[in-house]
């Protein structure tokens, strides 16, 4: 289950991106599970998307200003491998964040694995699950 929550353009193309990427992350089935999307506009650090949960509720942010809709889409196709990452048990955040079950917080940024698997997903995401067909221009 979702929900969708703050101010952004195109609502019906982006709740079929959401669908999408839930199914093609195969997190469409845990549907005891939630998963809240909110658009704000400016998110700490200036960062794109941001996402904190656990393994029953995962919380999406995706700043909007001064953003390109699609630079929100691939944010939110990043952020969403992070809830799946949550949602399995993969990544937490109890006192510092653990990858797998072993403590991770000397990572640097981008050597993080869970910041790496989801830069490898982002754009393979965003290009098979947004609806282009569905895109007015």
């Amino acid at each position: 289950m979702y929900f969708v929550s703050g101010r952004h353009a195109k609502k019906d193309l982006v709740d079929q991106y959401i669908r999408n990427l839930m199914k093609q992350l195969n997190i469409h089935r845990f549907t005891k599970r939630e998963l809240m999307i909110e658009f704000k506009s400016v998110l700490e650090d200036e960062a794109d998307g941001l996402c904190i949960g656990d393994t029953k509720e995962a919380v999406i942010s995706i700043a909007t200003k001064d953003k390109s809709f699609m630079r929100q889409m691939q944010a939110l196709a990043h952020e969403m491998v992070h809830a799946r990452q949550f949602f399995r048990g993969q990544l937490t955040c109890d006192g510092g964040f653990a990858w797998k079950g072993r403590k991770a917080d000397g990572f640097h940024y981008k050597n993080q694995p869970w910041e790496k698997e989801a830069y490898k997903l982002e754009r393979e995401l965003f290009l098979d699950c947004f609806p282009f067909d569905e895109l007015k221009v």
